[in-house]
């Protein structure tokens, strides 16, 4: 096996992507990071419909969860990159979405990056965050990076965390329990049976399956208007939909 690249150093990664822009922006006249990394996701997931719903907290929600692309033909790019914040306020690990061209590319849909982080594995557990989800006694949760993303867009103000699974183990609800949540609502992915086995999808059964397994905190299961949260960003009336259903948890 050949040495790790130097990218999987996240902290190195973050510092060395932010010079690039720098350099970009002195001699090419790029966007800034933040602005890119916007246009490279709306881009990517198709989301111009939703616009007219979600510009106005792009920027706010984009600084709150540090995400970033990576641009093409400089290593590890093209690629988004969600790093995750430890107890500490550090970002150590991070999971990536590589697109076609870059080196991490072919490796799954999404790849992780660095070093495992001390406390449970979460996305956009900022400060601000973490304040709504102990003022509210409740946080909603779903799967993946950009049902985050979505979902904070349409409500930024709403106490929604991602622990990038479709599960959460026992740190996870003892960091929650630490909070004081007193109830959690699971947005998981609402796509279809992948067996005949099955009259639902993983996502709704994953649901079914916390819901029976957290004792010490109220579960309650949300259907996604559409197959997952980013899905709904896709069409004006899904988003429309996705912004009701959260808007009435609160």
């Amino acid at each position: 096996m050949g040495a790790t690249p130097w990218y999987y150093d996240i902290p190195k990664l973050i510092e060395e992507t932010d010079k690039l822009y720098e350099r970009g922006i002195a001699a090419k006249g790029w966007p800034n990071k933040l602005a890119l990394t916007k246009k490279k996701i709306i881009e990517v997931r198709e989301w111009a419909p939703a616009l007219p719903y979600i510009e106005k907290n792009f920027d706010r929600v984009l600084k709150d969860l540090e995400y970033f692309y990576v641009p093409n033909g400089w290593a590890p790019g093209p690629m988004f990159v969600f790093p995750l914040r430890d107890l500490d306020g550090t970002f150590p690990r991070a999971q990536t979405k590589p697109l076609e061209g870059s080196a991490e590319f072919g490796k799954g849909k999404y790849w992780w990056m660095g070093e495992k982080t001390f406390s449970p594995s979460w996305l956009g557990n900022s400060q601000e965050m973490i304040q709504a989800v102990i003022d509210n006694q409740a946080v909603i949760l779903m799967e993946g990076p950009f049902d985050l993303l979505g979902c904070r867009l349409v409500c930024p103000d709403l106490p929604i965390l991602c622990p990038l699974t479709k599960s959460i183990g026992g740190k996870h609800e003892a960091f929650l329990r630490m909070l004081g949540v007193k109830t959690i609502f699971l947005l998981f992915d609402n796509e279809l049976p992948t067996s005949e086995k099955y009259d639902i999808g993983q996502g709704n059964l994953s649901m079914r399956m916390l819901a029976k397994e957290i004792k010490t905190m109220k579960t309650e299961i949300l259907l996604c208007p559409s197959s997952d949260p980013s899905e709904c960003l896709k069409s004006s009336a899904k988003v429309r939909a996705l912004k009701s259903l959260l808007s009435s948890l609160f």
